[in-house]
């Protein structure tokens, strides 16, 4: 699928991880959440060498950051939320002449290989993929062409964006895959986490006295 783009949007990390505020403070809310950026820069460039990335953040450090890594990247404007941030995206990739588009959040706690290569497979087939989140809302969307169906995410998104594809009578399926359902927001997740990949995550358990320790390569 070479004419595939691979969309990440990424916060202003001081604005990222509000939710676990009550178990990490400000700084550690923001090295975790660039910690899972680079992680997932790095598993695409690692396992996927060939796609290609697009960024879009109103952070000029994480822009840089991603274009270290071969991703184009975009400026937010920042006016529209997520869904906003993304069709300012969707934009970007059709004008680059881009006929399908994944869409990632950097906040996965384990990407998967295998997963995403599912996820390949099926929008291949389909117009529109949904991967499921834990909590019903959307952890990865494969659409094409890039602006097949408005973006919906919120609260039960998936659900959404599947009632989308259907309005627009798109072949639509959803996926429910176990690692690529799995973000970090709660402090749960982040507790999950440290039980699976414990040489990445641990480092955020202790709390605000824990040093950081930054991730030198996908694990």
């Amino acid at each position: 699928m070479s004419k595939l783009c691979v969309v990440i949007p990424m916060k202003r990390p001081a604005h990222a991880k509000q939710r676990l505020a009550g178990c990490l403070s400000h700084r550690e809310r923001e090295q975790l959440a660039v910690s899972m950026f680079t992680n997932t820069l790095m598993f695409f460039r690692c396992h996927f060498p060939a796609l290609n990335m697009m960024v879009i953040s109103e952070s000029d450090e994480m822009l840089s950051l991603a274009a270290s890594y071969g991703a184009n990247t975009l400026r937010e404007d920042g006016k529209k939320g997520l869904n906003g941030a993304l069709s300012q995206a969707c934009q970007w990739v059709k004008n680059a002449g881009f006929s399908h588009q994944i869409i990632i959040p950097s906040d996965i706690a384990l990407l998967d290989q295998e997963e995403f290569s599912a996820l390949l497979q099926a929008a291949r087939c389909h117009q529109v993929v949904i991967a499921k989140a834990k909590d019903g809302g959307t952890n990865a969307l494969a659409t094409s062409p890039p602006d097949a169906i408005a973006f919906r995410y919120g609260t039960e998104s998936a659900a959404k964006h599947d009632a989308e594809a259907g309005l627009q009578g798109l072949a639509c399926c959803q996926l429910l895959l176990p690692n690529l359902s799995q973000d970090i927001d709660q402090s749960d997740d982040l507790e999950r986490a440290i039980a699976q990949q414990p040489q990445r995550f641990s480092a955020w358990r202790r709390g605000a006295d824990t040093p950081f320790i930054k991730e030198r390569r996908y694990a």
